[in-house]
């Protein structure tokens, strides 16, 4: 009897149907040869720390760090100042440094296998852009700020929520990265066989000789039949058996197999395969190898025609924690780690773990599992650019803005990661050291050019993703102009937030949820940090609240341990601009009202977060606070309370403070000192002075410091040893600061 030959679509290659392992020829044939400045895995992270400015993380309000006027040579100009028109009706699709790229056709072979297009921009707040300082004698540029570009009639705006299909199959307990049930990984056995193991011999012991035998691509196949099944298909490797194929006479509803198998796959949790434009073709079971593959059904509901085993492998896991990534990372970081240990070099698997690690406060970890995937795989400009956060996490962002400007040519065949890119590259221009806001904007509306050529696209991860760098790149240019000096700003920044707003009113990004989720508590971030560009107003507290509420919905909305805590700690960053505001515009009662609220985030959400940057940003807060009390109240023993918070913060993190930070840091002890002898406790004030002159000096003599920071310590200790009648060390002090006075 003669059997049709129904190749089974294995595992691999169902993914590779989906679209999330293609790529065309010549970027297979001639991938990229990048000029690597990633650290080998493994090496161990001995960077020097970058810390903070006086206000906070990479982007806060300082006294200390003005606002910079953009290098004239190297500063783009706009013939006109850029108005939505301007954007709206530039075609050419220009570089993001440098000169301009030619005119370019988005081309179908410009795209990314979507493997490598999970959203960059969902944790990339969590190191919020410097805010310069607004002072009264800042000079403003005589012209009006750009404006965002309408948006197309293409982006579907409703209020609706439009139907999300499940992926992954929504978990069947409460909350499975809570209290899951991990169920042992092991190849099912079908009728006693079992893939990878069961050898041909034993197969014929077992089930007797075959109806059939074949070949398929020059593979061993054994057809089979029963009285239920008609068409099992076995194929081998080796003389071992790689893959059973069973062919069902008529497609069955997906539950009722499941309940079939539930021997083999009790407690495991499947996960939904979609083809490029969405829909699902199949679902496959990760720890027992089995892969269910759907009939075309115009009906509701999945049926089941072919159902497959093969040996377990790491790309369903790869596959299933890609969908949990955004709302179950506890449950993605085991399925990572499983992936891992399965395939050592699943370059996919390292890229997503250095996103979970991101969400958990592991920077180190996420910079090193962010070079294994670029080692493995240097062609995917994803694993590129999240090595990019990774070191803008670390505060690192003149070397971010170095890399990125010397690998963004990797995603010239893909353009909605180019405009990813373009939108991160003008994040970063806003928030070096000699911020330039002209090109930041240059950057972003880039960013929104490249993305709106592709909102429509037939690939849905590249049509998402799309719409998601459009509205970071909305919120980018808000924070542009709010920081930047253009006059009579506050018009723009209005409209390019109203913007942003709109893009969070598409059907299908309401639906994707791995986007969309933090939009609205993304909006209230921007409105709150844009405050420090505008003239004061006297409804602080209403974005305030926006933002805590936000904040609060998105720790309410989950019972994963990662998630509450990133957003605790992203919801204290944003109030921490709201106490650098009210500091700078001296109203101290709200600063310090604030800044307690931000603490009780902080403290949260920094608990198992293993970044020292992180640590030493708590630090400065708890300092801040205490130097309102001191500084701005006059309260020195209020302010002690919070700097025996503070010290052994700096104290720990001491030794690996970046070289070019220590003067700051002995600035803040010699501060903390006077507090410590304002409250006689002398001896800890003379040790805090003294410990802080020395980061001072060895500032001084790195060239770092100018020599004349020295002059407060030399006269405070001078002072102090007086006053405890050590005139013989005040008088070596006294001269000391006369000759730095001299």
């Amino acid at each position: 009897m003669n059997f049709p030959i129904c190749r089974f679509l294995l595992i691999p290659a169902i993914i590779v149907v989906c679209g999330l392992l293609f790529a065309d020829e010549e970027t297979l044939t001639q991938p990229n040869k990048l000029k690597s400045k990633v650290r080998s895995f493994g090496e161990p992270s001995n960077y020097p720390m970058l810390v903070y400015p006086e206000d906070g993380p990479v982007g806060y309000l300082t006294s200390e760090h003005q606002q910079r006027q953009p290098n004239p040579a190297t500063r783009r100009r706009y013939v006109d100042t850029p108005t939505p028109e301007t954007i709206a009706k530039t075609a050419t699709i220009r570089s993001a440094v440098g000169n301009s790229d030619a005119s370019r056709t988005v081309q179908v072979s410009d795209v990314i296998p979507s493997d490598s297009s999970t959203d960059l921009s969902a944790d990339f707040a969590a190191a919020p852009p410097r805010m310069p300082e607004k002072t009264a004698t800042s000079p403003k540029i005589a012209s009006k700020p750009p404006l965002p570009p309408e948006l197309p009639e293409r982006l579907t705006i409703s209020s609706e929520t439009a139907r999300l299909r499940p992926v992954p199959e929504p978990s069947t307990t409460e909350n499975l990265a809570v209290d899951p049930y991990h169920p042992p990984v092991r190849t099912a056995a079908f009728q006693g066989v079992i893939p990878g193991e069961t050898t041909l011999n034993h197969l014929n012991e077992l089930w007797g000789e075959p109806l059939q035998k074949t070949t398929i691509d020059n593979s061993l196949a054994h057809l089979y039949s029963t009285e239920i099944l008609n068409h099992i298909e076995i194929i081998f490797k080796d003389n071992v058996v790689k893959s059973i194929v069973v062919q069902l006479d008529e497609p069955f509803p997906e539950e009722q197999v499941r309940e079939v198998l539930k021997t083999e796959l009790l407690k495991a949790k499947p996960v939904l395969i979609p083809d490029e434009t969405g829909q699902i073709i199949g679902e496959v079971f990760p720890e027992k190898g089995v892969l269910f593959l759907f009939a075309p059904s115009e009906d509701d509901g999945l049926f089941v025609k072919q159902i497959g085993i093969e040996p377990v492998s790491s790309e369903p896991f790869v596959l299933r924690a890609e969908a949990t990534l955004n709302d179950q990372p506890t449950e993605a970081q085991r399925d990572l780690l499983d992936a891992i240990q399965i395939n050592p070099d699943d370059a996919k698997a390292f890229w997503l773990l250095s996103q979970v690690e991101m969400m958990a406060g592991n920077v180190d970890g996420a910079l090193i599992y962010a070079e294994r995937s670029i080692k493995l795989d240097e062609r995917r400009p994803a694993y590129h650019l999240t090595y990019v956060q990774s070191l803008v996490r670390m505060n690192r962002i003149e070397e971010a803005k170095l890399y990125l400007e010397e690998t963004i040519g990797i995603c010239d065949r893909y353009p909605h990661e180019k405009a990813r890119a373009l939108s991160m590259l003008g994040d970063l221009y806003r928030t070096s050291q000699n911020p330039d806001y002209e090109i930041a904007i240059e950057c972003h509306s880039d960013a929104i050019r490249l993305a709106m050529t592709l909102i429509d696209h037939d690939n849905q991860t590249i049509r998402q993703t799309a719409k998601d760098v459009l509205f970071d790149a909305h919120l980018g240019a808000a924070r542009d102009v709010a920081w930047g000096r253009w006059d009579k700003k506050e018009e723009s920044i209005a409209k390019w937030i109203s913007r942003a707003r709109e893009i969070t009113k598409d059907t299908e990004m309401i639906a994707a949820k791995r986007f969309s989720n933090e939009y609205s508590f993304k909006i209230a971030v921007c409105v709150l940090a844009a405050q420090v560009g505008l003239p004061e107003q006297e409804d602080m507290e209403t974005y305030i609240d926006d933002v805590v509420n936000t904040g609060n919905d998105l720790i309410e909305s989950t019972r994963d341990s990662i998630l509450q805590r990133k957003y605790q700690w992203e919801t204290s960053l944003s109030l921490y601009d709201a106490v650098q505001i009210f500091q700078l515009r001296k109203n101290y009662s709200a600063a310090l009202k604030y800044g307690e609220l931000t603490a009780d985030y902080m403290e949260a959400g920094i608990r198992n977060r293993k970044s020292d940057t992180d640590f030493y940003l708590l630090g400065r807060l708890y300092f801040r606070l205490g130097a309102i009390h001191a500084i701005g109240n006059q309260n020195h023993r209020a302010a002690i309370e919070w700097f025996d918070l503070a010290k052994p913060v700096f104290e720990k993190l001491l030794p690996k403070i970046n070289p070019e930070a220590l003067g700051r840091l002995g600035e803040t002890l010699v501060s903390m000192g006077v507090s410590y002898w304002m409250t006689d406790q002398r001896e800890e004030a003379i040790r805090l002075t003294e410990r802080g002159l020395k980061q001072i000096e060895r500032g001084v003599k790195n060239k770092i410091i100018d020599e004349s920071a020295l002059s407060i310590p030399y006269s405070n200790l001078a002072n102090m040893y007086r006053e405890t009648g050590k005139t013989d060390i005040a008088e070596r002090y006294s001269k000391l600061a006369a000759n730095i006075s001299e």
